[in-house]
């Protein structure tokens, strides 16, 4: 199941919806299928550093990145408790947490 975590990342999946609606069916069928999936590490890949884990309600999650376009991101967590993909973050523009290396 996938579910949005707030009205930001809500927001941001409708813009992704919008303009490049292609691409966000393609990430669904990723994120669905096998949220962990490496086969292509440029475009699926857990996020690094201060960005590996996200609190999502009492839940620490490690969380991902998709790359839906060329700058357009999804953020998620992966809860296997519960088997759900929790939508933390997303939109059409280059994240900016990423722009600096994190430690």
């Amino acid at each position: 199941m996938i579910r949005l975590v707030d009205r930001r990342a809500a927001i941001g999946w409708a813009a992704l919806r919008s303009q490049v609606p292609e691409n966000l069916d393609r990430a669904w069928l990723a994120l669905t299928a096998d949220p962990r999936c490496r086969d292509e590490p440029a475009r699926q890949h857990p996020l690094r550093y201060d960005l590996a884990r996200v609190k999502v309600g009492a839940g620490d999650l490690e969380q991902w990145q998709y790359e839906v376009t060329g700058g357009g991101r999804i953020w998620y967590a992966i809860d296997d408790e519960h088997w759900t993909v929790w939508i933390t973050q997303a939109g059409t523009g280059h994240p900016k947490q990423t722009d600096k290396r994190r430690r």
